[in-house]
Order: structure tokens, then sequence, then C-alpha cells
């Protein structure tokens, strides 16, 4: 998903069945969240988070999931920790869900 300012992009994170995070039963995934640096601090990654959302429902998923290093930054936006899990390069990653 992209978020843009006429041709600058502003905003971008996937919405798939898999990410970084395998193997694993959790499904679908938030991943690669950046906001360009002059963009910050206006939520405009709430914005392709709702999205997912959206998409979420249409396909009558209850939750989705993200991971990250970041901490107090997704709760933000109303994602809840869940757990700590490897990551396909066998670094820990702190997983995220959002309940739907």
């Amino acid at each position: 998903m992209l978020l843009v300012d006429g041709d600058v992009l502003v905003s971008h994170c996937t919405f798939s069945k898999f990410d970084d995070i395998q193997p694993t039963e959790l499904t679908p995934w938030i991943g690669f969240v950046y906001t360009f640096e002059k963009y910050r601090g206006n939520r405009y990654a709430g914005l392709l988070f709702r999205e997912a959302e959206r998409l979420a429902k249409e396909r009558s998923v209850k939750e989705i999931y993200l991971s990250t290093n970041h901490t107090g930054l997704y709760e933000k936006y109303g994602f809840e920790y869940k757990t700590m899990l490897d990551d396909i390069e066998g670094n820990p990653s702190r997983i995220y869900v959002k309940h739907i």
C-alpha cells in the first residue's frame, strides 16, 4: 500500500499472508512500514493501517500482525504486544496484534 502527496511517496507498507516471521500460523501481516522523514509526526501510517483493517474485514479476518524492533510506536495505532519470535535471519522481533 502506498500513500502519496501528488507524485511524492509519503508512506508505505505491505499487507500480506507472510512477512519476516516464518514459519508461523499467524496471518495476515503488515510489514515494511515506512514514512519518509519530511512527513513523520502526522500519523500517515495510520491511514495505511486503516486500509489494511478494511481489507481484513472484507476477508473476515479477526486479527492482523506486525513484527518490529520498535517499542511504543505501534501501540498508538491500537496494536498490542503479543510475544517475541525470531525473524528469518534469526533475530528476535516483537510481535504485535491488532484485533479487528
